[in-house]
């Protein structure tokens, strides 16, 4: 999926939509991180995203970094639209500020928020929101506890009881200052990460997908070279 604005500035609206056959396996990514520009007029820029499954498939939705500009304002939706029968894999992955260059936001707005439906029924749906002052935000233990980026991992999947043991033995987080969690509701598992280092997240994400992928699913053990890139 080729991002080909270079980055969203205020204002913008971008509108992404995959449908999927019947019998089918797919993986939808970016080429590249996306970068969320200050707005300087105060309109706040709207992505929405829009996936719809056919019967017996396996998607992926396997995201680069949205990195968030101090002063920028994002308004993002991830809606599936899935069967019973069908079994998807979805993430996103956000950088607050430019942290090689230094860059902590001091005030930024985002809403992203995630809904899946399963069979025209809500089956999960929440929604991150970030409004005002980022250093309250980030000093709040019961929020970002200092960190400056985070993960979301969804797996819609026929088997939640089993995979959600098998991850809990797979998956552990032994780095001071990292923060990982595992649950599952209505059949749908959801892990998060928040970090203190991005290239440290992007590491633990991949280790993550590359688990469900191959021990869960017996799909090939790595990522898309474009994506390390």
């Amino acid at each position: 999926l080729v991002n080909i604005s270079g980055g969203v500035v205020s204002g913008d609206v971008h509108h992404v939509e995959v449908i999927t056959k019947n019998n089918t396996k797919a993986r939808i990514f970016p080429q590249a991180a996306e970068k969320i520009y200050p707005t300087y007029n105060n309109l706040v820029a709207n992505i929405t995203n829009e996936i719809n499954l056919g019967s017996n498939s396996w998607f992926e939705w396997l995201p680069q970094e949205t990195i968030i500009y101090d002063n920028a304002k994002l308004n993002r939706s991830l809606t599936l639209n899935t069967k019973s029968n069908t079994e998807a894999l979805l993430g996103e992955i956000i950088v607050l500020g430019r942290v090689a260059s230094g860059e902590k936001p001091n005030h930024i707005f985002l809403r992203d928020k995630i809904v899946i439906n399963c069979n025209n029924k809500l089956r999960w749906m929440d929604t991150i929101l970030f409004d005002g002052n980022m250093r309250t935000v980030g000093n709040s233990l019961a929020r970002l506890n200092n960190c400056n980026c985070l993960f979301t991992i969804v797996f819609f999947t026929l088997n939640p009881d089993d995979d959600l043991d098998a991850l809990n033995n797979m998956i552990e987080e032994k780095t001071p200052n990292n923060y990982l969690s595992i649950t599952a509701v209505n059949g749908v598992i959801i892990i998060r990460g928040i970090y203190t280092n991005p290239l440290n997240l992007r590491k633990k994400f991949a280790e993550i997908w590359m688990k469900i992928r191959n021990n869960l699913r017996g799909l090939i053990n790595e990522m898309p070279k474009l994506w390390w890139i």
